[in-house]
Formats: structure tokens, sequence, C-alpha cells
């Protein structure tokens, strides 16, 4: 699947979309890049995905 991944600086929350103001939060999505799994947010609105530096 072919996609770009927005990196966003978190500051106090992460609720309102970047790119086009959705104002509701954010779907989750994992990927995993060899031991680490990345924590991703979709925009529900727009569809873009942001990478706020969250693992688990």
């Amino acid at each position: 699947m072919d996609y770009t991944i927005n990196k966003v600086e978190m500051g106090e929350e992460f609720k309102i979309c970047p790119e086009c103001g959705y104002q509701d939060g954010f779907h989750s999505m994992f990927k995993k890049e060899g031991d680490i799994t990345r924590w991703l947010f979709i925009c529900p609105s727009c569809h873009s995905i942001f990478d706020i530096g969250q693992t688990v």
C-alpha cells in the first residue's frame, strides 16, 4: 500500500487534523518495523496518516 506518513510534533494534545482541520480525533493504525511497532493516526475525514512518535 502506498501512502505518506506525516511526522507531527506532539503538543498538549493531538485531536485536530493539521491537514484538513477535522476536530473529532483520529483512527489508530499500527505499522511493524523490525522489532518496533509504530502507533500511527489516520484522519477519518481526509485519510492523512500522522506519526507523533509513539511506539508499542
